[in-house]
């Protein structure tokens, strides 16, 4: 908190820091940043690099010199925010890793480890996709480095309801998963997609398709069909059908 007001993203906190007016200003700031940042499941490394840039030395012979060195830790701090927010992805890139999601699969399951280590093929063997919490655990962690704000299962109230995000990576960027189940008809797949279109405020919506049985009969076609812009949003359709999983 600062002066009482929730700091409700980092932008927000960038905008607070550039009028910090003293010491004692900075210092409430950077515990509602801390704050925050925490609520994110921030890696611990992100908040010791913040504390390192927000540290200044006081003089207390010289107000001036004092002044000098908050300013400059306020700036580091600073570009340190804008740092991690230029991470906040961008549409061609999250859509390149997206779509490179089965090399990280065939990597992980399908590659055989080395036989002098302590995972052997029979322990990948057991991990097995049965469904789409699954799919939501590893999409997760593989982009969870990549976009280390990223966080899983955020609810989002939109006035008339809740929803959930499977991952939130930004306020204008989510990804929603869907993992097709044996008893389940293209139909029913287009009815959830076409009722999440609506629900989710994003501005950019991606939708993870793990086709685990193939009922996709065209995929590139469903694509065009399907991503577009709906309301002022942006859908971005993702299909992974398994070679093996």
């Amino acid at each position: 908190m600062f002066n009482g007001i929730t700091i409700t993203s980092i932008q927000d906190a960038v905008t607070r820091l550039k009028n910090v007016k003293d010491g004692q200003e900075f210092s409430i700031l950077l515990t509602g940043l801390r704050n925050f940042l925490k609520t994110l499941d921030t890696n611990p490394q992100y908040l010791m690099e913040l504390e390192q840039r927000a540290y200044y030395l006081v003089n207390e012979y010289s107000d001036k010199e004092t002044r000098d060195n908050l300013d400059s830790a306020r700036k580091r701090v600073i570009e340190y925010l804008e740092e991690i927010m230029t991470g906040s992805p961008a549409d061609s890139h999250l859509l390149t890793v997206l779509d490179n999601y089965y090399l990280f699969l065939e990597s992980l399951l399908e590659r055989p480890p080395h036989k002098r280590g302590g995972i052997q093929k029979e322990h990948l063997s057991g991990l097995k996709i049965q469904n789409e919490y699954d799919v939501q655990h590893l999409l997760y962690a593989y982009l969870k480095p990549l976009y280390p704000l990223a966080r899983a299962e955020v609810s989002e109230d939109t006035g008339y309801g809740t929803v959930r995000t499977d991952v939130f990576l930004d306020p204008e960027h989510v990804v929603e998963v869907k993992c097709t189940r044996s008893n389940m008809k293209q139909k029913k797949l287009i009815e959830e997609i076409e009722a999440d279109m609506v629900h989710y405020s994003a501005e950019h919506i991606y939708f993870f398709i793990y086709d685990k049985e193939k009922i996709i009969e065209n995929p590139q076609l469903f694509r065009n069909i399907y991503e577009n812009k709906v309301k002022g949003k942006q859908i971005h359709i993702v299909i992974h059908q398994p070679k093996i999983l």
